[in-house]
């Protein structure tokens, strides 16, 4: 029994002693300090690749920012150089006019494709590079087709008449000599803006805007478009028309002159249609078989007076 007890009794000096042994042991192998170092080596590579790869991104960072800025201003500068040489060209083009003599229709097509049908004795005016706005001038009468532009109002002036669009089809009776400006649309939305204090109104198709100059009112009405745009066809229609708008109408479409020797055959007021190619001479008899009126003539001269 003493020897059992004697093998299984533990040594406290000695455990310490071995503990200590190994510990050294440990310390002191190279094998283990080579791989210690080798770890710490791997550890630090690691480390420097990840802090070079966040330079290099931050470096590529900050190329990027740079470039995208100096596109900035690349494209900036561009665009305000593209924006001053418009704005020179604009202000240095030459406004171009158009005249139609009496009896002579013509066409003309606009900087941005716009149509226009010139009527006898018309003349438009517009600029020979539209900018921010494309504006015109009109005397006389005119068939508009104009191209769509949402950034480009296409206005139009007539006297004190200002006819603002942004793609449409209308027709503008303006002449100066007559008492009434006529605006009527034939498709697409146009406002019409009166003289200063005169109202403004929306036209839709089938509409016209009736401006008369003596009121400064500026009125809407319906109209039959089809005969409103029949100048461009050669076809002529009256309805409850003095006689003295008659004659203005049939000078410009056929380049004569007539005179009314008798004021109060002015207001004398026709109702009738030339359709099938009339000339000046058929439709000069059909209005003297009013037996209010006689007329002569001498070449292109034409004159009505009243029958005694």
């Amino acid at each position: 029994m003493q020897d059992k007890n004697r093998e299984t009794t533990t040594n406290p000096t000695s455990d310490s002693r071995s503990w200590t042994e190994l510990v050294d042991a440990v310390r002191i192998n190279p094998e283990v300090d080579a791989m210690a170092d080798a770890m710490r080596e791997e550890v630090w590579r690691s480390v420097h690749s990840r802090i070079r790869r966040q330079g290099r991104w931050m470096r590529i960072g900050r190329w990027a920012a740079a470039a995208v800025v100096m596109a900035g201003v690349v494209c900036g500068s561009w665009m305000l150089g593209g924006m001053r040489t418009e704005r020179r060209l604009e202000a240095s083009a030459l406004p171009v006019s158009v005249s139609t003599p009496l009896g002579v229709k013509s066409e003309v097509v606009l900087p941005d494709g716009s149509y226009v049908q010139l009527n006898g004795g018309t003349r438009i005016v517009y600029p020979a590079i539209f900018g921010r706005e494309r504006r015109v001038t009109v005397e006389g009468e005119a068939y508009f087709e104009v191209v769509h532009d949402e950034r480009k109002p296409f206005v139009v002036t007539t006297g004190s008449i200002v006819s603002t669009v942004l793609g449409t089809t209308f027709n503008v009776h303006a002449y100066p000599e007559d008492d009434d400006c006529r605006i009527t649309l034939a498709s697409g939305a146009l406002r019409v803006d009166g003289a200063p204090g005169s109202r403004s109104v929306v036209l839709m198709p089938g509409e016209q805007g009736f401006f008369n100059r003596r009121s400064g009112l500026l009125t809407l009405r319906t109209v039959n478009v089809e005969q409103e745009l029949s100048w461009r066809e050669d076809k002529l229609y009256f309805r409850g028309e003095p006689l003295e708008s008659i004659v203005r109408t049939l000078e410009r479409q056929f380049n004569v002159d007539i005179v009314i020797s008798d004021q109060a055959l002015c207001g004398v007021r026709f109702t009738g249609e030339f359709v099938d190619g009339e000339n000046i001479h058929e439709i000069m008899r059909i209005i003297s078989s009013d037996s209010r009126i006689l007329y002569r003539n001498y070449r292109n001269h034409f004159e009505l007076y009243r029958n005694r």
